[in-house]
């Protein structure tokens, strides 16, 4: 015959759960209204199911801790997806739908990849010259190679964009991007150059 528990005992361990009872004890095996401690979620567990571990407690607060535990994972499993492709992120997982700001370590920039497309095999937009550009940054790049713009940035890299030569007053259109991989500036001043 299993022996008797004490009512103040039971009561005890259900509080050790974080649970208060609001009735008398009603068995091992009956259910037993309880309020939780933490979100004052109306439960009812057995106290068997309590004392033996099968319930932790509050089973909205378990459901909760959960789905936490669930997302963690996730985001640490992204995380490990975007250092793996060669990004650092600089901010917390947003969603693999959403543009995630994060350092490219290959070329130092910071980008805005999506999740889903970084596990689709794709990379670094800047590295491939389709990723947005100041203009005020495009501008000082030129500049830097001698050529003054004579238009706005026309908004992407590839693009010819009318300049002017600094040293020899030539006007030309090379792109952003040439002038990044060191092929761009003036023509004319290139040749003279050779």
């Amino acid at each position: 015959m299993p022996r008797r528990i004490d009512p103040d005992a039971a009561a005890a361990i259900m509080r050790a759960a974080g649970l208060e009872p609001l009735e008398p004890y009603p068995g091992s095996s009956a259910a037993w209204n309880c309020r939780c401690l933490k979100s004052a979620h109306m439960v009812a567990p057995t106290f068997g199911s309590v004392r033996s571990g099968t319930t932790s407690g509050c089973r909205r607060c378990g459901r909760a801790a959960a789905g936490r535990r669930r997302l963690a994972a996730g985001e640490e499993r992204a995380e490990a997806d975007m250092r793996g492709a060669g990004f650092e992120p600089l901010e917390p997982y947003p969603g693999a739908g959403a543009r995630w700001r994060c350092r490219h370590l290959a070329c130092g920039r910071i980008v805005h990849p999506r999740l889903f497309r970084i596990r689709a095999g794709g990379g670094c937009q800047a590295c491939a010259g389709r990723a947005p550009v100041d203009p005020a940054v495009a501008e000082a790049d030129m500049r830097a190679v001698g050529m003054q713009p004579l238009e706005p940035f026309p908004g992407r890299v590839r693009d010819p964009w009318k300049c002017r030569c600094a040293r020899c007053g030539q006007v030309g259109a090379p792109t952003l991007n040439n002038v990044r991989r060191g092929q761009g500036g003036c023509r004319t001043c290139a040749w003279r150059a050779r």
